[in-house]
């Protein structure tokens, strides 16, 4: 009976997150460029034409920089009859109340504590930094709850001997990675699990496989269940793309800056940090910081803790449980995460921000452990009342200022939209007079993602001197600008920028400089101007 209550004390829990995200987005998901490409694909996914997006000139153009799987939900979304944009909207609203869900089944495993686990789901329900996150049309909702479902097969893998569930764990894994090519961060921490940790379970049968006796069978299943959706996948972007590019992601070194990387470290507790605590004094801004900097070596020293426990006793070692191996993997992937994007950062693109969207994928695990070390507090303090009274009053005021920011969030999310979907953008008369040009008219644009979204026009990106991905110059730039300019001086053309010449990047100014001189402005809206002079 106890244990019904605590699954449905969990979805009611999931239920409120699930409605907080539906009720904060009445103008649909926020939209970006990268939702501009989710939507192309599944666009044209249904359209019979591949997994491709539509060139401004009308050409098909594969996708290989982004993964297909949440372009694939959203076809099947729109096989089912749905409208993309609304149907992307209600799928990442039920993927919020799932990895709500599998965020407290993860503390309780991990804590064997009910009440901590419904501390852990709330307190992603009421995140601030989480709604936002989920309030965009974008690829990380899937695959967080990927990632989370991969992880906990991982557990299960330790409890039960049966070949299945390792070989899941690789099937999960292969849909994590081709969701986002981060996912390719948890094989390492998988295989370390699986290969530093003992397996609970009975003695071995002869003549048949132990994933207790050798582990090196539970790495091969993985693999095998891993392999074969990515082989299919590697073989299509491979035969559409350049030998020498992985996801049409092209190695060059340009180093992460030092304090890029120490900012982004620094926010590893942001979804932590109640709003008006920060607001009130920079001291607590500067004091999550510094507890944000020993997140990296205290997960270090911890894992390293666990592999000397595990190992010490050797040939008599103790059989790791699967709440270990959960804790393990999920602390070791925010190291080997992080350590991707610096990767990721430094060799394919440099224009990566270590923004929320971005470490979301290692604060959900953050708040796993966070919710279970409590819990690992609340039983270490025995009988010593006054300190757990200490600790229960830390979680109500935590829980208190975690609503009170989530409800904050929800309110600021539900006024006017985000991104493409702000009304200002729905609205504007720069956007009208892009539907209402010729259709043979043929558009450049530096959003090109925008005009798709809000036009459904397809359009060619601005030729730029410097690719941003690499931070290289692009040797085919001046053609490349000659011939815009060609077409936008003979009527065939317009280009449409927005707010390029406003930037406070001087280097953007000078391209649009650059760009625009000698070109006839056919309107000017301030904040959009379109050069062109239609016949």
């Amino acid at each position: 009976m106890k244990h019904k209550l605590f699954l449905l004390a969990l979805l009611i829990v999931a239920g409120i997150g699930v409605w907080a995200i539906w009720y904060s987005s009445p103008y649909g998901f926020g939209l970006v460029n990268d939702s501009a490409t989710y939507v192309e694909g599944a666009t044209n996914l249904l359209a019979g034409n591949g997994y491709v997006r539509t060139s401004g000139g009308g050409e098909l153009k594969p996708i290989t920089h982004f993964p297909p799987l949440f372009s694939l939900l959203l076809a099947a979304l729109g096989m089912a009859g749905f409208d993309l944009l609304e149907g992307g909207r209600l799928a990442i609203s039920l993927l919020f109340g799932i990895d709500i869900v599998l965020v407290g089944l993860s503390v309780y495993k991990i804590s064997g504590s009910q009440l901590f686990a419904l501390l852990g789901a709330l307190l992603l329900a009421a995140s601030d930094v989480h709604l936002g996150v989920y309030a965009m049309l974008m690829s990380e909702p899937l695959f967080l709850t990927l990632l989370l479902a991969t992880c906990l097969a991982l557990a299960k893998s330790f409890e039960h001997q049966h070949w299945g569930w390792p070989l899941l764990t690789g099937i999960l894994l292969s849909l994590t990675i081709l969701t986002r090519y981060a996912g390719a961060s948890l094989l390492i921490p998988i295989l370390l699990t699986f290969t530093l940790l003992k397996m609970e379970g009975r003695p071995p049968i002869p003549g048949r496989i132990s994933l207790r006796a050798n582990p090196l069978w539970a790495v091969a299943l993985l693999l095998a269940g891993m392999l074969l959706p990515l082989l299919a996948w590697m073989g299509y972007n491979l035969r559409l793309s350049q030998a020498s590019s992985l996801g049409n992601r092209q190695f060059n070194w340009h180093p992460i800056p030092l304090a890029t990387l120490l900012e982004g470290i620094k926010n590893l507790l942001t979804w932590l940090a109640p709003d008006d605590l920060l607001a009130a004094h920079r001291l607590w801004g500067w004091l999550f910081s510094l507890l944000a900097l020993i997140v990296v070596p205290g997960i270090l020293a911890w894992l390293g803790w666990v592999i000397w426990h595990q190992w010490r006793g050797r040939p008599a070692v103790q059989p790791s449980t699967g709440s270990l191996a959960l804790a393990f993997v999920l602390a070791a992937h925010i190291l080997t995460y992080l350590g991707f994007l610096i990767l990721s950062i430094s060799l394919f693109d440099a224009t990566t921000p270590l923004n929320d969207r971005i470490l979301a994928v290692a604060y959900v695990p953050e708040m796993i452990l966070f919710a279970s070390g409590l819990a690992w507090l609340w039983q270490a303090l025995g009988k010593q009342e006054a300190a757990k009274w200490i600790l229960a009053l830390f979680c109500a005021g935590l829980v208190l200022a975690s609503l009170w920011d989530g409800a904050t969030a929800v309110h600021d999310l539900r006024l006017e939209g985000r991104g493409f979907a702000h009304q200002g953008w729905q609205e504007s008369p720069a956007i009208q007079t892009v539907r209402d040009l010729p259709t043979t008219t043929i558009i450049y644009s530096d959003k090109p993602g925008a005009i798709f979204l809000l036009t459904g026009r397809a359009a060619y990106v601005l030729p730029t001197p410097m690719d941003a991905v690499t931070t290289q110059a692009r040797a085919n730039f001046a053609g490349d600008l000659a011939q815009m300019q060609t077409r936008l001086l003979g009527g065939q053309a317009v280009l449409v920028l927005f707010d390029l010449q406003n930037s406070a990047e001087p280097a953007d100014v000078a391209t649009y400089d650059e760009i625009s001189a000698g070109m006839p402005v056919l309107a000017n809206y301030g904040n959009v101007i379109i050069f062109g002079s239609l016949p």
